[in-house]
């Protein structure tokens, strides 16, 4: 994958977002990247209207949405999507499957959209999202290439995306919509953050801490839920909080499942 790209626009782009957690379930149940070709693209299981965008549909999930950094990473995510319900938790999922995919939805998610969120922002708009990544361009080569049209058009797709995912709300000017992670969904962004990123188990120091949504205080609080002490140990050493999980995802999913 390239490290940075435009699969934001081809995200934000599709209609009906319902549409990623089926390919997700397909994806889930066996449905390997070529079965899900010909199911999508030369199928048309979907009913797009044109082939260029069932190809741009199944080009923005294999992009950005159905990677995964190793093994235990991919069995976490097909897990849920193999297990029935869970509407709320499936649709942070994809989010979270973004910000392990794709950088510049990342970059975007840290360093605009968590910092007005955080701020205690009521509202984000289109420009402030372009003025960054044209303050990003001059040090990243690859932005360097994007037109201005491109990068407004990613700009405006990336709160679509908050949109479509139910963390914002209203036409040009997005308002922020306050997100509540449930006891499941804490725990299972807690299996996350370590299967996508095994490069350290504390959790203060992940590079997805924000998207707990949660200040520091919270989050510690939170993570000490003494429901939690089956699913995880949690070792507290000054200002670091490493935890450790006890289950298999499989194991995790059926134990939120029941």
């Amino acid at each position: 994958m390239e490290k940075i790209n435009s699969q934001i626009n081809a995200i934000g782009s599709i209609p009906d977002f319902n549409l990623i957690e089926v390919a997700l379930e397909q994806f889930a149940r066996g449905k390997g990247k070529l079965d899900l070709k010909e199911l999508l693209v030369t199928n048309n299981a979907f009913d797009f209207r044109t082939e260029a965008s069932r190809t741009r549909f199944m080009t923005a999930v294999n992009g950005s949405i159905l990677l995964f950094a190793n093994d235990k990473h991919k069995e976490l995510i097909e897990s849920l999507f193999r297990a029935k319900g869970h509407e709320s938790l499936k649709r942070k999922a994809v989010f979270w499957q973004l910000l392990a995919g794709n950088e510049l939805f990342q970059q975007i998610s840290k360093d605009v959209y968590a910092k007005a969120y955080f701020s205690g922002r009521a509202a984000l708009a289109g420009p402030e999202i372009f003025a960054f990544l044209k303050e990003l361009q001059n040090d990243t080569p690859q932005l360097k290439t994007f037109s201005d049209s491109t990068i407004d058009r990613i700009a405006s797709k990336y709160l679509t995306i908050l949109k479509k995912l139910d963390m914002a709300e209203g036409a040009y000017k997005k308002r922020l919509l306050n997100v509540r992670l449930t006891e499941n969904e804490i725990l299972f962004f807690t299996y996350f953050i370590l299967s996508a990123d095994d490069t350290t188990t504390d959790i203060l120091k992940s590079p997805y801490r924000e998207f707990f949504f949660m200040e520091k205080p919270e989050l510690v609080q939170a993570l000490k839920n003494i429901k939690f002490m089956p699913f995880i140990d949690i070792t507290s050493t000054g200002e670091a909080m490493n935890v450790n999980l006890k289950l298999s995802p499989q194991e995790l999913m059926d134990a939120i499942s029941h």
